[in-house]
Parts: C-alpha cells; sequence; structure tokens
C-alpha cells in the first residue's frame, strides 16, 4: 500500500459539552478541530449559543504534561473553574491541570463559568488513541447518522490522521453483533487516511469482546504482512466513546473490500463510475446542462450501474429511464476473469449470491452485486474455484478433464469416525483449465502464508468461516487477506468450545472438522498431501522461526511489548466489561496475556520439533506416504543445460512412471524390462535460488496412477 508521509502539525481538541443559562445543558459532545474551524457545531448534540465554549489547548492528555483550556466567548475576565476526573471533583481552579498517572484510563472534565455562562468540556486520558462517536439514534443492522472525532496521542499526532467530521455507523459480525460490547461498521462523509493506513471511507470497530488480550486479530494481520501476503488488514486499538459512555478499547481496522489502498484489484465499481462520468458528459453537452444537474444525473446512473452489472457481460447495454445505453462504447470493458474478492463462510450456504463447490465449499462473494446479476461472472469465478479443488483431489494434483469428478457431501458428524457421507459423481468439464497444476491456478505462496497462519493461531474459523479468495484480472488467485482470530491461541469462546489444543496440527485435527462437513474436506487437507507443497512450507518455516516468530515470542519481544503498551487501557476495559467475563469463562486483562502467551511458546516449541528435519514434518502431518518400492537412482547435470533423472520400481503391475517436476512439470517414461524408467527435461525447469523436487509416480497399462506407489527427491 502507499502511504502517505508523516507529517507533525499541531491541532487543538474542541470538547463542547455543556453550557448553562439558569439551567444546565448536558450536550455530551466531543469535538476533534484545527483552529479554522473551532466555531463549527455539532449537528446533533451541540446545545451552546454561537461562540461560547471551552477549547483544550492540547491534542491529547498526557501524564505530567499540564492540560489548558481557553473559555471561547467569555463574558469579562472573572472566570472559575472546577475540575473533576471520571465524575470526582478535585481541588483545582485554575485553567491548568497536570494528569498524573492515576488519570489514564479516565474522563479528565473541567467546567468554566463567568457571569452568563458555564461550560464544560472533557478529555479522555489514554495512551492509546480515542475515538468519540455520537448518535442521534440507536445503532442498528442499517447505517445511522453520526459524528467522528479522532484523538491522537504521543505516537500520532499528524492532523491528517485525527478524522473530524460526519459518519454512517450501523452493526458487525455474525455471532459477536449480539454481544454488549458489538462491533461496527462505519463510513466516513470523505475518504480520509487515518494513521497512515491508506485513504478510504470504509473502516471498521472490531469489539475483540471475547478476546481481552485484544491482540490476537491485529497479531495475526500483522503476522500474514510479515510473510509476505499482498494485503493483510492494518489496525490500531484505541479507546471507543460512544454517545458519553467509555466502551473499552476497540480495533480501528482497514475494512475488507476491493480498493487501491484494500485488496488492490480490478474494480468494477470504479469502472462503473467512469462509465457514469462518461454518459453524463455526453449527455450534459446535448441538453446544455449544468453542472449540478450532470452531477446528479450522474451519480444517480452509477448508482443504477453499480446495484445491476449486467452491462458487464455481451452485449454490454444497460437500460434506464427507458433509454439503453452501450456501455462498452465509453468505457473498455474487459473479460471477466477476476475483479472478486470472495469470502467463504456457512453463514451463506442458501445465500443466491453466493457460489458452493463440489466439496461443498461455500463461497459468497464481498460485493453481493456481482453474484446476483453477473452470471458469467458468476459461472468463472465457481468453475475457476472447483478446477482448482478437483486439481487438489487428483493424484499429481493436477486437473484433468479426463478424470472422473465426484460431489461429496456429509450427513452426519460422527466423534469416533468424523463425518459420515456420500459421494456421487459429478458431470463436470473445464477445457480452459485442463492440464493445469493447482500452482497454475492459485499463488502458492498464499497457499503456504494461509497454511502458516492456520498452524500458528490454531483458529477455531480457520478454513472454516472468514476466509477470503481474492482474484484480479488475468491473474492467479489468492487465498488472502487472513481475518478473524478472536478464537485463535486457545481462547474461552461464548459457545465454550474447546480449543486449546497447542500440540496438535490444525489441519488433521478432526475436533476442528467437527462444526461443518466442509471443513473434513477443506483444502489445507489436500494440499499436506502434496510432498511438493511440503517441501515449500518447510523451507519457509526455517526462515521465519528465527525471525518472524522469534520476534513475537522472545523476552521483550512483540507479546510482552503488548502486554507494557496496553496495561492501563486492558485494565479499564476488564473494569468495563468484567460482568460479562463470566459468559464464557473470560479471563482478564492479564489472564489473558499470560494464557496467549503460554500457548504461543508451547506451540512453537512442538512446531520446533515437527520441522526438526523435512521427513519429520512429513511424518508429524501424516498425510503423505512416499513407497519405497518405487526410487529415484539417479539426477544428473548435462552439458546441454537438460537435466536428466533415473527411477526404479520393484512392482510388477507398473508400465509408465510418471515424473513431476516442481509440480507443474509432468513427464513420463516407460518401465523397461529391468523396472527402470528416465526422463530428460531442461534445466530452466528448475528453481535456481533453492530446493528442487520431481515426484514419480507408478501408472498401469491404462495410464492410471496405482495408489500408493509414489516418492520423491530432493535436489
Amino acid at each position: 500500500m502507499n502511504k502517505k508521509n508523516f507529517i507533525h502539525s499541531k491541532w487543538s481538541v474542541l470538547v463542547l459539552c455543556t453550557v448553562s443559562f439558569a439551567v444546565l445543558f448536558s450536550a455530551g459532545m466531543y469535538f476533534l478541530t484545527d483552529r479554522k474551524s473551532q466555531t463549527e457545531k455539532n449537528p446533533f448534540t451541540d446545545t451552546s449559543p454561537d461562540n461560547v465554549f471551552l477549547i483544550f489547548d492540547n491534542h491529547y492528555a498526557c501524564v505530567n504534561t499540564p492540560l489548558t483550556v481557553s473559555f471561547v466567548g467569555a463574558s469579562g475576565n472573572d472566570i472559575t473553574y472546577q475540575w473533576s476526573i471520571d465524575g470526582k471533583e478535585i481541588s483545582n481552579s485554575t485553567d491548568t491541570y497536570i494528569p498524573t498517572s492515576d488519570d489514564l484510563e479516565k474522563l479528565i472534565t473541567v467546567s468554566a463559568s463567568d457571569k452568563t455562562n458555564t461550560v464544560s468540556a472533557s478529555i479522555y486520558c489514554s495512551k492509546l488513541p480515542v475515538i468519540y462517536i455520537n448518535t442521534k439514534n440507536y445503532i442498528a443492522d442499517v447505517y445511522v447518522d453520526a459524528s467522528m472525532n479522532i484523538q491522537g496521542n504521543s505516537e500520532y499526532t499528524d492532523s491528517t490522521d485525527l478524522y473530524s467530521g460526519n459518519i454512517s455507523i450501523k452493526l458487525r459480525g455474525n455471532s459477536t453483533r449480539k454481544r454488549e460490547k458489538a462491533p461496527y461498521k462505519i463510513k466516513l462523509d470523505k475518504k480520509s487516511d487515518l494513521f497512515h493506513m491508506g485513504e478510504n471511507k470504509h473502516w471498521v470497530l472490531l469489539a475483540n469482546d471475547i478476546d481481552h488480550t485484544f491482540i490476537r486479530n491485529k497479531l495475526m494481520y500483522d503476522f500474514s504482512g510479515s510473510l509476505g501476503a499482498d494485503f493483510a488488514a492494518e489496525s490500531l486499538n484505541v479507546a471507543l466513546i460512544l454517545n458519553n459512555e467509555y466502551r473499552g478499547v476497540y480495533q480501528l481496522c482497514e475494512h475488507v473490500r476491493v480498493g487501491k489502498e484494500r485488496v488492490d484489484i480490478f474494480d468494477w465499481e470504479e469502472l462503473a463510475e467512469d462509465a457514469a462520468n462518461a454518459v453524463a458528459k455526453e449527455k450534459a453537452e446535448k441538453e446544455k446542462w449544468s453542472k449540478e444537474e450532470e452531477k446528479k444525473w450522474r451519480d444517480i446512473f452509477e448508482e443504477e450501474l453499480c446495484f445491476d452489472f449486467s452491462w458487464l457481460s455481451s452485449p454490454y447495454t444497460f437500460t434506464y429511464d427507458k433509454i439503453t445505453y452501450n456501455i462498452s462504447d465509453y468505457v473498455n470493458i474487459p473479460d471477466t476473469t477476476g475483479g472478486f474478492l470472495l469470502e467463504m463462510d456457512f453463514y451463506n450456504l442458501q445465500n443466491s449470491n453466493g457460489l458452493t463447490t463440489n466439496y461443498q465449499q461455500p463461497f459468497y462473494f464481498n460485493t453481493p452485486e456481482y453474484g446476483y446479476t453477473n452470471k458469467a461472472l458468476k459461472d468463472y469465478a465457481r468453475r475457476y474455484l472447483q478446477s482448482f479443488e478437483y486439481a487438489l483431489h487428483s493424484p499429481d494434483f493436477t486437473y484433468h478433464n479426463s478424470d472422473i469428478h465426484y460431489r461429496g457431501f456429509g450427513n452426519h458428524y460422527d466423534p469416533d469416525k468424523g463425518w459420515i457421507g456420500d459421494e456421487y459423481e459429478a458431470d463436470y468439464s473445464d477445457k480452459e483449465n485442463d492440464g493445469k497444476h493447482y500452482s497454475q491456478l492459485f499463488d502458492m505462496d498464499s497457499l503456504i502464508i494461509n497454511f502458516f497462519v492456520c498452524e500458528f493461531s490454531m483458529n477455531w474459523d480457520c478454513m472454516k468461516n472468514s476466509v477470503f479468495v481474492t482474484k484480479d484480472l488475468n491473474s492467479l488467485a489468492k487465498l488472502s487477506p487472513a481475518w478473524d482470530f478472536d478464537w485463535a491461541f486457545g481462547n474461552n469462546n461464548m459457545f465454550n468450545i474447546f480449543t486449546n489444543i497447542p500440540t496438535e496440527w490444525h489441519t488433521t485435527n478432526e475436533y476442528f472438522t467437527s462444526e461443518q462437513y466442509y471443513q473434513s474436506v477443506q483444502w489445507n487437507r489436500y494440499l499436506v498431501k502434496d510432498p511438493y507443497f511440503l517441501m515449500l512450507a518447510y523451507n519457509r518455516y526455517q526462515e521465519i522461526r528465527p525471525t518472524i516468530i522469534e520476534d513475537i515470542i522472545k523476552d521483550g519481544g512483540l507479546l510482552d511489548n503488548y502486554y507494557e503498551k496496553y496495561y492501563e487501557a486492558g485494565l479499564a476495559n476488564d473494569k468495563k466489561w468484567q460482568i460479562t467475563y463470566g459468559q464464557y469463562q473470560g479471563k482478564n486483562y492479564e489472564e489473558s496475556m499470560a494464557a496467549l502467551k503460554e500457548f504461543i511458546t508451547t506451540r512453537i516449541a512442538w512446531m520446533d520439533e515437527q520441522f526438526v528435519s523435512y521427513e519429520t514434518f512429513v511424518n508429524s502431518i501424516g498425510y503423505y506416504k512416499p513407497d519405497n518400492r518405487i526410487n529415484v537412482t539417479d539426477i544428473s547435470y548435462n552439458q546441454d543445460n537438460t537435466v536428466t533423472v533415473k527411477a526404479e520400481s520393484s512392482f510388477n503391475n507398473i508400465s509408465e512412471i510418471s515424473f513431476q517436476i516442481n509440480g507443474t512439470e509432468i513427464l513420463k517414461s516407460t518401465v523397461s524390462s529391468d523396472g527402470t524408467a528416465s526422463i530428460t527435461f531442461d534445466s530452466s525447469k528448475l528453481d535456481k535460488t533453492g530446493k528442487n523436487m520431481v515426484q514419480i509416480h507408478g501408472m498401469d497399462k491404462e495410464g492410471k496412477y496405482l495408489e500408493q506407489s509414489t516418492n520423491y527427491k530432493i535436489f
């Protein structure tokens, strides 16, 4: 992502709370502004007269730094002041107060009176940035109007970070939206680059209600980013004051959506905007519209184009107000080979906007109109995912049209036997992807990253819910971004599902398949049958263990730093929400941080043992079983830049041996009477910077792979 440079500037905090004319009005407005807008009034709650208010001269409240206020519009110089901390008055009658460490995570209020008015201002004292939101209506499933103002801290003082203005806000999430500490989706009136996280209107406030460390999500988003994920949601923990009430620690986070500063793939909505601009300009010129008329018509037409994307496909026409427009005359419309973001979620198994693979992996479009209104885009996405899934089920991990394809179903879950279900032959064909290895459909690096995200976090929801697939035009799909980890690392949860299992593989643990059938056939379970994937995963662990992972778990590392950084905020969050902890045996901040560190250090110690060698790793996973009756006997490099691989087999019924070089290059050779076979290929097929693998598979006289007749050689 392109981030703006960090620029310091002086801002002031204007906090309009109360003004009295014989009676005291309680407006309860927390307001951040620069000096140019000090006289702006809040449209919902400000009952003060024009140009009469208190303003904090400080950007934020900081321990041992004097807070001063200015009484704007005061009548005369005979002013009295009264300060209070969380509603308790203190002995201070000046315009200045110096916060102490005891004031952290508390509301500091000052009242000032002259001959006519009494006005009050409040500021929340925290090491964290503070977000103040005021709403006129109850927050529910649809957007309501609100105002939002952001207070920085010693780390964030750039005025461009600190939004002050109107927003829309609604509930978000599935099970968590029903909690008293609910998560929110917010939409700003204008695009803003909050805390250097990229300019956008759309943001989320994650409550992390069951995660009292409130770092599990941030830890894993940052972890995926450090592994090289194209998109890793940036976030920042803040204190939230909602309608004058402290609501605890929230995670201000980028909203997962298509956009240049988010999931940066082709944006069909942006194309709709371009088309609306072009059509409106042409109509305005013909009909002599004013700029206002042109803008009004353009906005309506863009909204209609984004409601119905049928114009993306031939004949590329769209009818509005009884007039049909050929949209391809105004913009270049590419083939619908991408530009979509899909999310896996069992809540949408019956969603007509979604698509489900033949092994019941349930996806839906992040932009629902794509799935509802453009059949070509939906069909392309379904076929692409299905061919990838069938490639994973193939013995050589390659999609073949000639294979018999199946549809799988789970009827019920047996605690001892797992899912009891059936497979039925499916009528399926995909000429476009015939002969493609799964790594020629999905970006291999994203699959490796997702594997480690799942395994490191031991997350209950991994490969079940909140699993995203992104695909740009004419590119490989990616299993990204990582999302939703409040149930990770053995955390307690509202359904009392036991996940404190730090010494087993997430991918192969049967308990982690018990909720939905499709978990038992999730994609990672087939990837770990591929020795080439396992080799790449093994190599990656050797890279990240002494660096990225060590920086998290070492003494004085990331976990310890988080503990110190959020300590006071964590205690305040505990005080606010401790009554809800008993609903699911929740731990307080200190206990949660200790449990999190214990789980992670135990898990990494166990993973270290599994990664002692490649063979140890393969045996530990247990899904790939090499057969020593078929072996690679020699690999030689020739002077003509070719490589020759020889193999031998003791199987009586092997007619051919298939040699698979780094997954994608498959060459076959007839087995001679002495049980040997060889192939020669160009060395350009090799990875010159790392390890390579040749896999060998035994085949019968009909050209079918024999079960358990496979082995490998790393060179």
